[in-house]
């Protein structure tokens, strides 16, 4: 009976400690990490040449559905007003807005993925000489 006490106490304690670094928003693995995560897999493996394997068909029948409501309830860029750009740089600009509801000012990084790994491809692409 005191061993089963022990291994509560223990799994009680460890599911404690993984409780407190999802809800820490410095942690790597804080609930908004780990939706960007599942929601990143879930959009890479929808395409109809991966779906063929049955695991990742299932994967994303799974927690396809969820992911693009938690898409809507996210925050996103159209839930505020440019006021302003405020800088450009090779991959993205910075703007100045303001949230539609709260009114608060941010700096909001835009960034183009396009623009960041397309240099990787025209090196690819490059012949070779």
């Amino acid at each position: 009976m005191a061993n089963n006490n022990a291994i509560d106490d223990d799994r009680r304690r460890r599911l404690r400690e993984i409780e407190i670094k999802i809800q820490d928003p410095r942690s790597i693995v804080n609930v908004d990490c780990l939706i960007d995560a599942v929601q990143s897999i879930v959009n890479d493996c929808d395409h109809p040449a991966i779906r063929k394997i049955k695991n990742i068909d299932s994967f994303v029948g799974r927690y396809g559905d969820m992911c693009a409501s938690l898409s809507t309830l996210r925050i996103k860029p159209s839930d505020f007003n440019v006021i302003k750009v405020i800088g450009r740089g090779a991959f993205g600009e910075v703007q100045l807005v303001r949230h539609k509801s709260t009114r608060k000012v941010y700096a909001m990084k835009l960034l183009s993925k396009y623009e960041m790994v397309r240099p990787q491809f025209d090196l690819l692409l490059a012949p070779f000489e």
